[in-house]
Order: structure tokens, then sequence, then C-alpha cells
């Protein structure tokens, strides 16, 4: 593993020392490389933080972490600032503050320099001083542990400094009241705390938390106080309130504790209230918050532990874990396409959602042909077949979800169905040695085997049992013994009413000659309810007796232990589609180059080349050789300019831009090309015209830091095969991969291997973009900087090899990371490491990935937007190694084994805590800082193809809303799970009637934009035009406002919806009919009257 790191850090660097030549040339804003390395969470917090004073800090970090965890190092941080007495007290406790916050946030987010937006001394007199925290939108980056912990950390230094505590008043506390529920309204809130938690923090925290408006809306009551500056509502301060210390109490306790800190002891009531209950009999509940927030288009594939929805199965694949679950591509078929390969679904447990992976050796459905028959197919060649004939969907099959999602969620262990690993357990328990064929058993050799070792029925012969009451097999077993018949190991029974009671066992059978014919089940089903085959006739060999459920009833009849197939069921739905895109802004630039109004509605070079002169705003840069005055970061005579971070006002003249630049690179061809209306970065830089050209010609767009980027959903992977990613043997090896995952040296790509922690295998579709990006840098690099080119890429694979970094959207650093292989999925497959240094996990995330070389050329903090939170999405600092000490907590509670043992089984049967049996199941955490923290990683089923199933979803692939919503219905009402009835009242009251009372707003609230400059008025202009001289549109139109009329009507009427919901859209169509049919009395002939 080391020598991957340094072939990794060799490679990096080297692209360094090509950018570093280029940008020398001075066409940048700056002459160096604007992303700096970072080798650990050290260096990354001192590198983010240099504006500080924070130099040397990195050391002392590191020197801290052999002791201490990240909570810890922030507090000690702290306190050491506050005594270092470098600056004054104000500097001191800022300095302390941001540090704190980022060693929390492991130097990857920018909540410690936006997150914060200032840091004060308050108070009119030295006696009466306090702490006031200023807080932003940033700041939920920061988690609520982190948000918390700073106005803790705040406290600490403040104590060191001698600053007072806050005491905050009447009319404080109570404008918190109010504007935090409001806050929820506005925006998400994880928790909303109720009117007496809200004071009991306000009235006793001894920081003032503060912030900036950050919402149009504005609180009601208390306005205008003396120490609040502002009416509109505080997002980061509802923020750290709700989601920090309302909700992390309990852990900030753990903390005071250890401080042995004063004037915290208002959480405790807090976290008792907040603490989940340890004692006492755990009761699982349905629980249907995953359903509440559907949308149309999206459907439910099980209501809440319903009888045949995904039935839960433990066990980890290569490709799950950090949130990420598996299901039989069998079942994403048959589900009529709606989820693929990282599609996210929303769970009704452990967590709250996940991205969807296949795992072929999961059960997959059972379902109703037309023709009668019941099947259960397994392989997406079966489904495919079958789709076209399916009536019903009596079982959707099992969801795979490994231990590490419920120790991650606290959730407790729940019971699963008897599955074969459950079994192989307790063979193993029975017996010395496991007989080869344990797996694939006959019925003889089965049921030999329960009975000679006094085990439980071998899961391929059980059958929902759980599921159907005393009565039904009361009734099933009278039926077989009267009327069943048994030849040629066939039973076959009338086609009556009694076959729906086969079906919710699952008992497979054909429809033939008015018969029903069972096979598979045949003498498993006469064992379970005490029947036996004499010869054709059917006769019984036992009593049921008196027993509560119709499980011990069966293991009664049966003579041996029938254990439930199934017992949990989760409820889902489809969430947001999976992803594998280019990143655009719209419209889409080319270059980061300002046109104003000549560029038109597009922002096209070519309409602003036809207007001659115009003037627009751009950096103020000045020539330290000639003296000149100019916009251009290389100036006319060679020098490179330099900028007092100034705007100015120039008139330009695009047409002898465009020409300089064409000639400057040699192109003769120009190719349609788009700028920016106006720059949005503080000294409003430009880029250069000539990379806008280029990349023009090779048809890709440019993000607002001046890279290109690709976005794709998080899959998380530890294992593949290199025939899967387009990998031969060769490059394989090449790439490091000599042995396979059992050290076994590489000869055949089916051989499986253990996956690098920073390697990534993008979708197909990013190599086809990126193969162009390449082209486009080999260009710049030829033409503009006048060097060799760096790709030479023949065809998009041999992009293989090469580096690049991932990025998520909320934070502020950048991971190395090198491809080594494609997938036909529209996802991006890493590391559970590398998603989980990025601070995300694989529940439906997507993030960037830049090409390095792309990135160290182009990125200019120059770019960046002047407003709040432009930092974010940014690759402020590179990380060269993973280090799994700093990754996101998350990827600590993955599982490695390769087998679940029977004490795990046995735990989940009684409901214990995940922690209970942590000790036996071996995970992430206890790893850490061994020799195995990166390698050895087992998982306990695997898949043929990682990326078998379907490849994008029919959400994506259907045109309209109309065509989502009856795709949506059909498949409700196929499946036995789902209340299609439910579904259509929830896609009513939940989207259609919200989004109708909200555009009938937005109409008669609408402003009016013209329809060539694109100026927008809130109110038409007296002359009745825009100021240009051009006529003036509605941006919001009756046909928008009447979209989901006629299709809700439509709805009510086939699923005869309930009254109170009719006569809502009864009162929505009158207020429409309302505002958009004249009221006017028409003028009449008396003539008309007869």
């Amino acid at each position: 593993m080391r020598d991957y790191f340094l072939q990794l850090e060799r490679d990096a660097r080297r692209c360094y020392e090509i950018a570093s030549r280029a940008r020398i040339h001075g066409i940048d804003p700056e002459e160096k490389v604007e992303i700096p390395l970072a080798e650990d969470m050290a260096a990354r917090v001192e590198e983010l933080l240099s504006s500080y004073g924070v130099s040397g800090i990195a050391d002392r970090i590191r020197k801290l972490s052999e002791d201490h965890n990240r909570e810890e190092m922030s507090l000690i941080i702290a306190k050491e600032i506050a005594h270092s007495g470098k600056g004054s007290k104000l500097e001191l406790l800022e300095r302390a503050v941001r540090v704190g916050l980022a060693i929390l946030t492991e130097g990857i987010l920018v909540a410690p320099l936006e997150g914060i937006a200032a840091v004060k001394i308050s108070g009119e007199r030295q006696e009466n001083d306090y702490v006031t925290l200023y807080f932003s939108g940033p700041i939920r980056s920061a988690g609520g542990t982190g948000q918390a912990l700073s106005v803790l950390i705040a406290d600490v230094v403040r104590r060191e400094l001698g600053i007072g505590r806050f005491i905050a008043t009447e009319e404080e506390v109570e404008r918190f009241k109010e504007e935090i529920p409001l806050y929820k309204q506005a925006q998400h809130l994880q928790y909303l705390p109720s009117a007496e938690e809200i004071e009991l923090v306000v009235r006793n925290c001894p920081i003032c938390i503060d912030g900036e408006g950050t919402e149009d809306m504005e609180v009601a009551g208390y306005r205008d106080l003396a120490r609040i500056t502002t009416n509109r509502l505080r997002g980061g301060a509802c923020i750290v309130i709700a989601d920090g210390l309302c909700q992390k109490a309990s852990k900030i306790m753990k903390h005071v504790g250890n401080l042995n800190l004063d004037g915290w002891n208002f959480l405790e009531m807090m976290s008792n209230r907040a603490t989940d209950v340890e004692d006492g009999e755990v009761r699982i509940t349905p629980n249907e918050k995953y359903v509440k927030d559907m949308v149309a288009g999206r459907p439910i594939f099980c209501h809440p532990s319903r009888v045949g929805g995904f039935r839960l199965r433990y066990g980890r694949t290569r490709t799950t874990g950090l949130s990420a679950v598996a299901i039989n591509p069998a079942t994403m078929f048959v589900l009529d396409s709606f989820i693929a390969i990282g599609t996210q679904i929303k769970l009704e447990r452990p967590g709250k959602a996940g991205a969807v992976t296949p795992c072929t050796e999961a059960e997959g459905p059972i379902v109703l042909l037309n023709n009668g028959d019941v099947v259960q197919l397994n392989s997406s060649a079966e489904a495919l077949k079958a789709v076209p004939e399916i009536r019903e969907i009596i079982d959707v099959g099992e969801i795979l979800i490994p231990f590490g999602e419920f120790l991650e969620n606290n959730h407790p262990l729940v019971p699963a169905g008897y599955s074969i690993e459950w079994h192989r357990e307790v063979l193993r328990s029975k017996m010395k040695v496991l007989p080869p064929n344990w797996k694939t058993q006959t019925w003889e050799e089965a049921l030999e085997t329960s009975l000679k070792y006094d085990v439980p029925l071998h899961p391929s012969y059980n059958l929902f049992w759980s599921d159907i009451t005393p009565e039904e097999l009361y009734k099933l077993i009278d039926f077989v013994s009267k009327h069943g018949r048994f030849t040629d190991g066939l039973l076959r029974l009338p086609l009556s009413g009694e076959k729906g009671i086969l079906e919710k066992l699952g008992a497979l059978h054909r429809v033939v000659s008015n018969e029903v014919v069972v096979e598979k089940y045949a003498r498993p089903l006469l064992l379970c309810l005490g029947l036996e085959a004499d010869g054709a006739t059917i006769r019984r060999i036992r009593q049921p007796g008196l027993f509560s459920t119709t499980l011990e009833t069966v293991s009664q009849l049966a003579g041996i232990r029938i254990m439930p197939r199934a017992v949990t069921r989760i409820g889902s739905r489809m969430a947001r589609p999976e992803k594998a895109a280019e990143r655009r802004m719209k419209p889409s630039p080319h270059v980061l180059f300002p046109l104003g109004a000549a560029g038109g509605m597009q922002r096209l070079f070519s309409s602003a080349a036809r207007k001659g002169e115009f003037t627009v705003e751009m950096n103020r840069r000045t020539c330290p050789s000639c003296g000149s005055v100019t916009f251009l970061s290389l100036c006319r005579c060679g020098s490179h300019t330099f900028s007092k971070g100034e705007s100015a006002s120039f008139r330009i003249n695009i047409q002898n831009i465009l020409t300089d630049a064409m000639e400057r690179i040699g192109e003769t061809k120009y190719y349609e090309m788009k700028g920016v209306q106006g720059l949005i970065s503080s000294a409003r830089t430009p880029e250069a015209v000539e990379k806008g050209i280029l990349r023009a010609k090779h048809g890709i767009s440019v993000f607002r830091d001046g890279t290109v980027r690709f976005d794709m959903t998080d899959v998380p992977v530890t294992h593949f095969r290199p025939a899967e990613i387009g990998l031969d043997v060769g490059k394989a090896r090449e790439l490091g991969y000599t042995v396979d995952a059992a050290g076994r040296e590489l000869v055949s790509d089916r051989q499986l291997c253990e996956l690098r922690v920073q390697d990534i295998i993008p979708s197909v579709k990013f190599a086809d973009y990126m193969k162009k990006v390449a082209d486009f840098i080999d260009e710049t690099l030829e033409k503009l900087y006048g060097l060799q080119p760096f790709y030479r890429l023949r065809e998009s694979r041999d992009l293989i090899g090469h580096l690049a970094l991932g990025l998520a959207p909320h934070t502020s650093g950048g991971i190395l990371c090198r491809i080594i292989g494609f997938t036909d999925a529209n996802a991006g497959y890493g590391h559970p490491f590398f998603h989980a240094a990025k601070r995300r996990n694989a529940d439906g995330d997507e993030d960037s990935v830049i090409l390095l070389m792309d990135a160290l050329l182009n990125f200019s903090r120059s770019y960046l937007p002047e407003t709040r939170g432009g930092l974010m999405d940014a690759p402020l600092v590179l990380s060269l190694r993973i280090d799994p000490n700093e990754i996101d907590k998350e990827a600590h509670n993955i599982d490695l084994l390769s087998e679940y043992p029977l004490a795990f089984f046995e735990a989940a049967e009684r409901f214990a805590r995940p922690k209970e049996v942590e000790g036996i199941m071996d995970t992430v955490g206890p790893r850490i800082f061994t020799e195995r923290q990166y390698e050895g990683f087992g998982f306990t089923h695997d898949t043929e193809d990682m990326a078998e199933g379907p490849k994008e979803s029919v959400y994506s692939t259907l045109e309209t809303m109309e065509d989502k919503l009856w795709a949506q219905l059909r498949l409700a009402q196929k499946i036995r799970a789902v209340d299609a009835g439910d579904v259509a009242l929830r896609v009513i009251t939940r989207h259609f009637l919200p989004d109708m009372i909200g555009n009938l707003k937005s109409f008669s609230a609408q402003e009016l934009r013209c329809t060539k400059c694109g100026a927008k008025y809130r109110r038409i202009p007296l002359k009745g035009v825009c100021y240009c001289g051009h006529e003036l549109t509605l941006t919001v139109h009756e046909a928008s406002v009447k979209k989901y009329l006629e299709l809700t009507k439509e709805i009510v009427r086939r699923f005869n919806l309930p009254s109170y919901t009719v006569q809502r859209i009864e009162l929505i169509e009158s207020s429409m009919n309302s505002l958009f049919e004249s009221d006017s009395v028409k003028m009449t002939k008396l003539s008309e009257f007869e």
C-alpha cells in the first residue's frame, strides 16, 4: 500500500510541475497553481485558515492526534491558542473558534471560513462584555455536532480570556421561539425543537448565537431588537440552535463533563429527553416517515412493513455499505425499471435512504402471471421475459442491508428471514464439518439433515408460513387433504379460491388444464400441512395442535422446526434518480467572460460582436512593465498584470478580442461560443477568451471556478473483477493489481481484486465527455502555453491510469483519485473511504470529478462568487492521501466479515442493540492505525456483475409528468404491498394541490420579463414596454397554473378518492376560473330574451 501512495504522489507532483510551467506564462490570474497540496488533515486545516495566522499549527495537530480524537483536539488547540498571546482578545477568540471548527470538519469544509460570518466581543463596558458568534448558511455543512461544539469552543476560550457570559433578554428568547419554526417552513431542519427546548437553550447558553439574515421572510413579532441587527430569518443561528445544541445535547454533555465546565447543566434535560431508552422491551412499529414527502412520478414500492414488500436479509456485497443497499437485478426490472443502479430509494429503516446496487445472490420477486402461474424470477433474463406477462407482484424480493447500517443509525437489530447463511451457521453449530452440498441439498437430504441434527428446515424449501393466519392454514389443510392428488412428484389441486393462500405462501405453481400444479414445494407443503402422499391420494398423519401462531402449528405438523422465511419487511419508495452527466450552468458558458446584455439571452459572442463597442465591469489590473490598465491577466507587452482586487468599467469590442484570441492560438474556424452576462467574483476577474474558443471547439462547457466537471451518483465498491470495468490482465497489472483479493497471482480478468482506496470506476459517459476535456487541455497546453500535450489520448479508455480529483458540493477540499476503469452504470464507483473522505455517503449523494490537469491549469480563486457560500464546491486544497482516521466516521461502521456468526442472527431475533454485537463483527473502526486499515476487507454476498440491472431509471426516460404519473400508478396497482388508492391520494395532496395553490399565488405576484434583454419588472412600466423598447412577457403563464388540474380530476375519477379531496380540487378550480375567465357583463339585445 505504501508503494501505491508513493506512486500517486509522484504522478500528482508531475502534474503540478507541468501546470506550474504553464502558469508561469502569466495568462491566468495568478502565476502559480492555486490548489495547494495537503498530505493530511493537519495540513488542510493550516492551509484553509492560512489568512488567520495559524502557521505551524499542523505539527501541533499531528502531535495531539496520536492520543486524542477530533473533538478533544479541537478543544485543546482552542485553549492553547487562547494562551498563545499572539494578538488581541478578539483575534485570539476568532482564531481559536475557527481552528477548532476546522479540526472538527477535517479541514475539508468551508464552515470555518463562511459558516461563521463573524466573531465579536459585544457589550458596552468590559464588565458586561460577552461573545457573539454570527453564523451563516454554510454552517449547515458542519453537521449538528460541529455546529454545537463551535459554541462550546467559544465558551471555553472566552473563560480563558476572561470575557463575560451572555445573558439573553426576554425579547430575544421569544424572538427565537418564533423564528426557528418559521425557518423550518422556509428551509430544511433535521430537528424542530419545541418552544420549551428553544427557551432552555437561548436563555442559558453563555454565548450569544446570532447570524446574518438569510431568508426574505421576516419575523412578525419582536422586531427591531437592540442587539439583533435584522428582522429577517437568521438561517445559520436557527440551524445551530435546532440541529446543533438541541439535537446533539447528549454529545455536548460528554465534553462538558470531561472539561468540568459549569453553566451547561441545562443541556442535561435536553439529553435525557433526546436519548433513546436503552432499557425495556424494544418495539418496532411501521414507520410512515419515508412516504410523507413522496412526489408524483416516483413510485412507492412497499407501504410501511407491509407483507409483500422488501424482505430484510443481512449481509454486505462488494457494492453496499455507507448507506447503499442491494436487491436482485430481476427486482429492478420487475418494478418497471423505476429502480436502476444508483437510484436513491427512501427507506423505512434502519436509515433514511440508500443508493441501490445489484446482488444476484439475493432472492428475486415472486409474481403472478396473466395465465395464473406463480413464478420466482431470480435473473435479469427471466425478469425481462416475464415483465409483459405480470399481472401482480406478490413479493418484491429481498433487500440486502449490512449490519453496519444498523450500527451507524443506532437502530435495534430486527429479525430477518431464515437465510441460507443463517442455516450454514446453525449447521456448523451441530456438526463438525459441513457437507459439501449443504447449500443445494435435495428435498430428501434436507429433511434427513433436519431430523438427524435437529436443525430447522432448509431455506430452499421454506414458505411464508408467518404471512397466513391459522384459519387460512386450517382451510388449506382441509382443501389439500380432500381434493389434492400427488402424481410424479407433483401436487395437483383444483383451481379454486384456495389458490390465493398458495400465492401468499409463495408456493410456486403452474395452472394447467384448470388445475394448480405445485412442483418444487409439493413435498415441503404436504409435510408442513401434516399430510402425506399415499400413492396418488393424500392423507393426514398429524392433527394441528392448539398454538397461537401459524408458524408454531406448522412446526408441530411437520415434526421439525420451521423458521420464518420473512419477518421484517422494509418499506421503500423511489426518491432521486441516478445520475452521470456533465455539470452545466444555465445557459452553459464556454468561458467566464462578461458580455452584459450584448450577448442576448443565450450569452452568445456572435451576438455581442454585432453590437460593436459596449461597457462591462471587469477586474482592474495594472501592468508592472508598461503601466497600462487592463482587464487582461497578460498585458499586450507580454508581462503578467497584477490586481488590487478592484473592478472597473471597460469599453470593449468583442469582435476585436475574438480576432486577437483566435490569431494567438492559430484557430481559423469560429465555433459558436457562449460567455456570461456578468462576473460574480469580488474583483470581477475574467478568464482568457482563448480557453473559451478551445472549449467550444471540443464541445465542453465551463463551471463557475474555471474547471470542467462531471457529476455522478456515489456508489461504494471494495472489490472488482477486471472484466467488469474494461480492464485486461496486462493493464490491471500495470496499475498495480498483480494479485487478486485472495493473494493469488492475477492471470484472469475474472479474478476478484480488492480496490485501492483512491481508485475510482466512473461511468462510460464520464469517459466519453472527459476525452473531450483531455483533448481541450492538450490543445490549451500546446497552443496557449507553448508546452507539449499531456494526455495524447487515442480513445476514451486511454484515460485509465490518469489522475483526477473528487469534490463534494458542500466541501472545499478535493480528494486525489486515479481512474482504473469504467462502468456502464450511471454512477461513480469508488472505495467507501474515498466517498467518506469527501464527507459523503452512498444514500443517493452525487459528487463531481475533475481531471487533475484541468483543475491545476484552470481553477482560480479569482473566479469564485463573492456571495456567502462562494468558497463551497471549490478545490481550495487537494488531499494527496486518504487517512482512514480523518474520513467521515460513518465509514468506520462498515462491516468487513465474509460470514456473519450465529450469535449475530440470534441477537437480531431478540432486537439487540448493535453495540451488543459490535465486538463479534469486524468493522473498520477497530482496524484504524493497524496494517489492516486499508485492505483485507471481506463481504458476505457476491454478485455476477456489479453493473447488472437497468442502467437508467424509466423515470428519466419518460418525457412528461403525466407519463411518469400513470406509470407510477400502474405499478402501484400491480404491487401487492402497495395501496394504489393511497398513492393517488398522496400524489394529489402532497404534490399537485400545493403546486396548483403555489402557482396561483405566483401568478398573482409575478414579475414581467423583457423578451430581448431579459430585464425583469415587478410592475408594468407606464410606457408598457421595456426600457430597451422591446415587449414584456409574463413569467408565470395560465398553462403552468392549470397544468395539473385535468390530470388531478382524472385521478380522482379513477380512484374514487374522498369527498374532502374532491371539494378542495373544486375550490381550486373555482379560483382558477375566477382568475382567468372574464367576469365582465356581456352586452345583449332585447330580442335575445324570448
